[in-house]
């Protein structure tokens, strides 16, 4: 028993293995199957919001009981990493307390990259001017390789959303050539193969229309982080908007489930590729389970903050106004059918008063 148990293990472990690996062959994918998997995962869903409130329950603890500042940077830190996809309010307020207990230390280097992190997350949830606000803070002399990496990151994530809402052409072309030249500044310091290199390589690459080389790169970086986690759905997303380029709607379907997956079984609020999946399966027809992903990514993204950001907005209208043609298609069927058959009893009458007459 206890060697069918071993053998059962790897067989399993085996499956899982293929199911990630980066080289599957597009007629080996199940697509029916992965959104079985997900429908799972989603139903299950609330399991996994337990797992992370535990691990914040813990760590809030550890805070708690931290006996020097330094100590509680560190469990700050790690709260805000936790609730950084989870909760937008709760991931600020721990990155201020880094923020204030790195000035409290005397230590410019650490409050400049905890500054440029708030900056990133504010970005990242419509807030650019507050994102201004704390990079203009920031002592770029101060800060170490780490400090420059989140600094550079934070510039060019602003300047990249500065240059989506303007609506002056002069103005958005100079955000995007400042978006390129902190993206160049990100490249020189950040250490290559880490997650920031590998996204910003994959970007460079497929602006160039590089595709294959950035299926390379991404190979390296989905065997580079464990699976079911936020890094992996990451990658995983990736991967996906590599085949968008490609127009190979199953890949890239496939690869935005596999994301999704993750960041399900991960507990993540943050959610972006079950939106993008859903819009795709509206776009093929697939009506009722675009609805329940779109109502599922939604529900989260609101946990996560309370107003849905730009970006959302376009993959939330496509499966409202596709279920919406598709309501009034049938809506059209029903009362055609229903004119044919009024009409038809019609000349049924005609007839039988015809006869009797």
């Amino acid at each position: 028993m206890k060697s069918l148990y071993i053998l059962l293990s790897f067989a399993l472990f085996a499956l899982q293995a293929q199911a990630q690996s980066p080289t599957l062959s597009e007629e080996s994918i199940d697509l029916e199957a992965l959104y079985e998997e997900l429908d799972e995962a989603i139903g299950m869903s609330t399991k996994y919001v337990a797992d992370r409130e535990r691990q914040i329950a813990a760590t809030r603890d550890s805070l708690r009981k931290a006996d020097s500042p330094e100590k509680r940077v560190q469990m700050s830190e790690q709260l805000y990493q936790l609730y950084r996809y989870y909760r937008n309010d709760s991931a600020l307020h721990y990155i201020e307390q880094c923020v204030e207990l790195s000035d409290s230390l005397r230590r410019p280097d650490l409050a400049g990259r905890y500054r440029s992190m708030l900056a990133s997350q504010c970005s990242n949830t419509d807030m650019e001017a507050e994102s201004l606000e704390q990079l203009q803070l920031v002592r770029r002399t101060a800060l170490d390789k780490k400090g420059l990496v989140e600094y550079y990151k934070a510039w060019m994530h602003l300047y990249g959303e500065l240059a989506s809402y303007t609506q002056r052409n002069g103005m958005h072309r100079s955000y995007l050539d400042q978006q390129d030249l902190y993206r160049d500044s990100v490249m020189m310091v950040a250490d290559e193969g880490s997650e920031e290199w590998l996204h910003l390589k994959m970007d460079i690459l497929c602006a160039q229309r590089h595709f294959q080389d950035a299926l390379t790169v991404n190979n390296k970086w989905i065997k580079s982080v464990k699976n079911g986690t936020h890094e992996s759905a990451f990658a995983s997303f990736y991967r996906s908007q590599v085949f968008h380029h490609l127009n190979n709607y199953k890949m890239t379907c496939y690869w935005l489930g596999r994301s999704a997956l993750d960041d399900i079984r991960s507990g993540i609020m943050d959610q972006a590729s079950l939106l993008f999946l859903a819009e795709y399966l509206a776009n093929d027809g697939d009506l009722d389970r675009s609805t329940r992903y779109m109502e599922f990514s939604k529900a989260c993204n609101e946990t996560f903050i309370p107003n849905m950001r730009a970006y959302q907005f376009n993959s939330v209208l496509t499966v409202i106004a596709k279920n919406k043609a598709a309501a009034e298609q049938r809506l059209t069927q029903l009362l055609i059918a229903a004119g044919i058959v009024i009409a038809l009893l019609l000349i049924a009458l005609v007839v039988v008063f015809l006869r009797r007459k």
